[in-house]
Formats: C-alpha cells, structure tokens, sequence
C-alpha cells in the first residue's frame, strides 16, 4: 500500500468506518468505484415528471458516498435529494451536473487508486 490519499475521500474517517479493517474499506471502494456509474446515468435523466424517483437515487448516491466517506459528495447529494422532495427541478438544474462530473471524477480517483495500491 502506498500512501492513503483519494481526493474527495476522507479515507482516515472511511478506514475507521469498518473498524480499521483496510480489506473491508478497499471493498467499499470497489463497489462503490463499480456501481456508481450506473447511478450517475439515472441521475443525468432527471426531468421535473421523475422527480421521486430521482429523489430515491441521488439518496442512494448520498449514502454508498457516506460509507466510502466522500463527505463533500454525500453532502451534495443529500441537498438534492431534499430539492428534490420539495419539487425544486430549477435548483436541481443548476448543481445537479457539476455534482455529477465531480462523482464522476472521484470514481476515476477510486479506480487510479485500486490499481495503484493492490
């Protein structure tokens, strides 16, 4: 292993997250680094008829982001989901592409560090 830097990831807070087990937190990344585009597709076809369920996905991005500790995602994320909820669709138009480039980075970060540290 080399040093324990993803940028966008708190990976002390993640780490400590499974209890210091590094083999489970690596896990998480994987996952996360493998499932997350997926969801990032669904999230780019929100429009103001699927509100609710976009609501249900990008709660689904705020968590799987909160296990890996991307704090900044995660927060992002849950600020458009209560956007969401409340039917904001313009507020949701005006962040919800900048948060999606920037997961979109932080797998790319995810994935450069797996294969750099396995």
């Amino acid at each position: 292993m080399s040093e324990n830097k993803i940028p966008g990831v708190n990976m002390e807070a993640g780490i400590d997250l499974y209890g210091g087990e590094m083999d489970i937190y690596i896990s998480a990344l994987e996952s996360f680094a493998a499932n997350t585009p997926s969801v990032i597709d669904l999230l780019r076809k929100v429009t103001e008829d699927n509100l609710q369920e976009y609501a249900i996905n990008v709660h689904g991005l705020k968590s799987v982001s909160s296990t890996i500790a991307a704090e900044d995602i995660s927060g992002r994320a849950k600020k458009l989901e209560l956007m969401a909820k409340s039917g904001d669709f313009s507020g949701i138009m005006a962040e919800n592409d900048q948060l999606l480039k920037d997961t979109e980075i932080l797998v790319s970060n995810i994935k450069n560090w797996l294969n750099n540290n396995q």
